[in-house]
């Protein structure tokens, strides 16, 4: 018995249209649908997005394949993020397109203001910061600005204005030129009522915050001053007066031997009262005196010393004082002068033994060098020199010839001279030999 047998064949009704193929097996039918000739199943190209990324990444792509995109660093995509092949061979949504990224720097600083963007150097497009302003100030103008597609920030910038000042009260007095409001620096002008006055100052500025300096503008009822006050070790120049006014002033002085520390005069006041603070007398002192090199002086227990105080000095061992033995406190507060010194000791003509010396000085000061030469037939065993030392020593402190030991006939005298060589004793160089 056959498995299948051949279904009669239905020719199409219409030409072009889907060929019906009838399968009998085992007694049943399956209907296959195939493609007409000539006809293609729909596919789209690779979808190309300049500095951008496909995933999946193929060739050619089906009819209902979706892919997705992304951009590459300093890209942003502006369309959609996927899209789907149709039956018309083209990508729905339409592909979308990526973009240099465009950011803006931070944002423009205002005076008295602050912003949002201070965490950041960079700002994407369309993000927007928002500005404040300090303490006394008010904000005009634009609350927030916006980075824009071109890289830069979005204007007019606001600014922060200084808040204004009302119209202070005056007791016991009046304003000039009265203003509705008074902006931040404006200076106000006012004036007192008979019979009274202003302790300091006729004038008042406007402060950022909508403050007066000064705060508060009073008129006094004017009024006599006392007899001006006393201070110790000094006075002053009112006594005889009758009586004392507003605005008259009395000046101060010190006693000798003090100084006056403080404004010098002092002015009767509206209320009746002197200025403060008056001054004082202070005693006049010295500091701690001069040094002097290689020399002391008796004043190292204090650091203070009154006027007329004196100080001595003394040199180091080796030094003799030069000038003053001691110098005094002055009245101006300073240390007399000149101030004495220390100079080194001198030494005298030394003795030397079998020898004499070129160039002798009457004294010699530390660091001299002496020059010395021996008689005939004596030498020294070290040096023909010797150098003035502090205290008025010599190094060395014995200048010697001793006999020299010839090996001839006669022996000759060995000098060191400034400018000439040495001479060695019994050599035939000395006689030109």
């Amino acid at each position: 018995m056959p498995i299948s047998a051949p279904c009669p064949r239905e020719p199409p009704s219409v030409p072009g249209m889907v060929l019906t193929f009838t399968l009998c097996l085992l007694g049943s039918s399956a209907l296959l649908l195939g493609t007409a000739s000539g006809a293609q199943a729909a596919r789209c190209r690779s979808p190309l997005v300049p500095y951008g990324r496909v995933y999946p990444v193929r060739y050619y792509y089906n009819r209902r394949d979706t892919v997705t995109f992304t951009c590459k660093p300093g890209y942003t995509l502006q369309g959609p993020h996927s899209s789907t092949c149709g039956a018309d061979s083209k990508w729905n949504p339409p592909l979308p397109q990526c973009k240099k990224e465009v950011t803006c720097p931070r944002p423009p600083s205002i005076a008295n203001g602050l912003h949002s963007g201070q965490s950041s150097d960079k700002f994407s497009r369309g993000v927007t910061v928002s500005y404040s302003c300090k303490k006394g100030f008010e904000l005009l103008g634009n609350v927030s600005i916006a980075c824009m597609g071109s890289g830069l920030w979005s204007r007019p910038l606001p600014r922060c204005q200084a808040i204004g000042c009302q119209v202070p009260e005056v007791q016991n007095g009046k304003v000039y030129n009265v203003q509705s409001t008074y902006r931040a620096g404006d200076t106000l002008h006012f004036d007192c009522l008979p019979g009274y006055a202003a302790e300091d100052t006729y004038e008042a500025r406007c402060q950022p915050g909508g403050t007066w300096d000064p705060p508060v503008l009073v008129c006094q009822r004017v009024r006599p001053c006392p007899m001006p006050p006393e201070v110790a070790n000094g006075n002053h120049n009112g006594h005889g007066k009758a009586g004392f006014t507003m605005g008259m002033s009395v000046r101060y002085s010190c006693n000798p031997g003090y100084i006056l520390v403080g404004n010098a005069a002092v002015s009767c006041r509206a209320s009746g009262n002197w200025s403060q603070p008056r001054p004082r007398c202070e005693e006049v002192t010295c500091p701690r005196p001069p040094s002097i090199a290689n020399g002391l002086h008796s004043g190292q227990s204090s650091d203070k010393f009154s006027r007329g105080v004196t100080v001595s000095y003394s040199c180091k061992k080796g030094f003799e004082l030069l000038g003053n033995v001691s110098i005094a406190c002055t009245d101006s507060g300073l240390w007399s002068r000149p101030l004495p010194r220390c100079q080194a000791i001198g030494c005298q003509v030394p003795e030397v033994q079998n020898g004499k010396v070129y160039n002798v000085q009457s004294t010699y000061r530390a660091g001299d060098t002496l020059h010395f030469s021996c008689d005939a037939s004596y030498t020294t065993e070290d040096t023909y020199e010797a150098r003035c030392q502090p205290g008025g020593t010599w190094d060395p402190p014995v200048l010697v010839c001793q006999r020299g030991e010839c090996g001839c006939c006669c022996c000759f005298p060995r000098a060191a001279l400034p400018g000439r060589g040495s001479l060695r004793a019994g050599t035939g160089d000395e006689a030109g030999i």
